[in-house]
């Protein structure tokens, strides 16, 4: 189908960036927390808001590393359900699983821009950081929206008979293919 297709290439993009920015948290957070741990052990000297912003990266990497697992099929359930049942089976089940996770993830998506919305509303900011804490819940509607978009995917190319190819975030992991 067409429109599955062109689906794939838009999330096949938002694919690309999410990797690269998850990339970019990582080291980001690598070198915070490093260098606050040298600073603080070797010249007694600490940046107050290290610990702060390493939490902040790592609700953001966690969440939407999370996304990249609906994508690429990484989620336990889709992986040890694929080893035991036969070809038919697993194709209703990840219709039935890219349904059940795309209603579920709509409806996190809902919860998280409430309450992340709510934080930014009451102006409550991070003591170490000075910025609204509503940057650390952000992550939640923003990933959960993009896995929802992820489930259905899946349960649509599994419904149109398609089967279920690699996406690039396999391909970026693994590029030879193994």
């Amino acid at each position: 189908m067409v429109i599955i297709r062109y689906i794939e290439v838009v999330l096949g993009l938002i694919d690309r960036v999410v990797v690269r920015f998850v990339g970019t948290l990582l080291l980001l957070m690598t070198v915070v927390l490093f260098a606050n741990s040298i600073g603080r052990a070797a010249f007694s000297l600490t940046f107050s808001g290290g610990p702060a912003l390493g939490r902040l990266l790592m609700i953001w990497m966690t969440f939407m590393g999370a996304y990249l697992l609906v994508r690429s099929g990484g989620h336990v359930t889709i992986d040890i359900a694929s080893r035991m049942v036969s070809r038919p089976t697993l194709r209703w089940l990840t219709i039935i699983i890219g349904i059940a996770g795309g209603v579920t993830m709509g409806y996190v998506s809902w919860l998280g821009y409430t309450f992340t919305s709510l934080r930014f509303s009451l102006g409550q900011m991070d003591p170490m950081l000075l910025i609204p804490t509503g940057y650390f819940y952000l992550a939640i509607p923003v990933a959960s929206i993009l896995m929802t978009f992820g489930f259905f995917h899946n349960s649509l190319k599994s419904f149109s008979e398609e089967p279920l190819q690699g996406t690039d975030n396999e391909k970026i992991s693994n590029p030879q293919g193994e």
